[in-house]
C-alpha cells in the first residue's frame, strides 16, 4: 500500500543522499511541493508543471495533478526560502485545444529561477489549428522576452520552434 509520509521519507533521504556527493537534483512534479525540502541542499531545483490556470482544464486533462494554487503555493515557499524553483510550461495546448491567454499564465511564474516552455507534440488537434508553427513561435518568443525581461532563465524546447 502506498504511504506518502514513507514515500516523503525515502525521496529526501535519497536527495540527502545525492547531495552528499556533490550531484545536485532537479524535481519536477504536479503535485505539491513539500515544505521540508528547504532543509535539504541549495543545489537542487524544485519545479512544477503549469499548462493553465483553469482548473477545469486541469481536472479534465490532468485529473490526478494536485491543484494549480496549491502547487504554486509550495514553490513560492521555497523560493521565499532561499529554494532554486522553476516552472514547466509544457505540454502547452494549442487554442482549439484549450483557449488561455498565455501572458496570464507567465505572470504567475514571475519569481522563478527558470522557465521551460514546449509544445504539445503527438496530438492531431495541435495540427488541426491553422497555423500551429506560427502560434507557437509567438509563444516561444513571448517567453523568452518574459524571462529576458524577469531577469528568469529561459529555455524553449527543442522542435517548439519552426520554420
Amino acid at each position: 500500500m502506498y504511504n506518502r509520509e514513507d514515500f516523503l521519507k525515502s525521496t529526501i533521504e535519497i536527495i540527502r543522499l545525492l547531495n552528499s556527493y556533490n550531484i545536485p537534483c532537479y524535481i519536477l512534479t504536479k503535485g505539491v511541493l513539500p515544505k521540508q525540502l528547504i532543509e535539504l541542499n541549495k543545489m537542487n531545483y524544485y519545479g512544477i508543471t503549469l499548462v493553465s490556470l483553469s482548473e477545469k482544464f486541469r481536472r479534465d486533462i490532468e485529473p490526478g495533478a494536485a491543484p494549480i494554487k496549491e502547487r504554486l503555493e509550495s514553490l513560492k515557499y521555497l523560493k521565499e526560502n532561499g529554494c532554486n524553483t522553476w516552472i514547466s510550461i509544457e505540454p502547452y495546448p494549442t487554442p482549439n485545444i484549450f483557449p488561455q491567454d498565455l501572458s496570464e499564465l507567465l505572470n504567475e511564474c514571475k519569481f522563478v529561477d527558470k522557465i521551460i516552455f514546449g509544445r504539445l507534440h503527438y496530438n492531431k488537434l495541435v495540427s488541426e489549428y491553422k497555423d500551429y508553427k506560427k502560434f507557437y513561435n509567438e509563444c516561444a518568443e513571448k517567453v523568452k522576452q518574459f524571462c529576458d525581461i524577469n531577469n528568469i532563465d529561459c529555455h524553449i524546447k527543442n522542435k517548439t520552434i519552426t520554420e
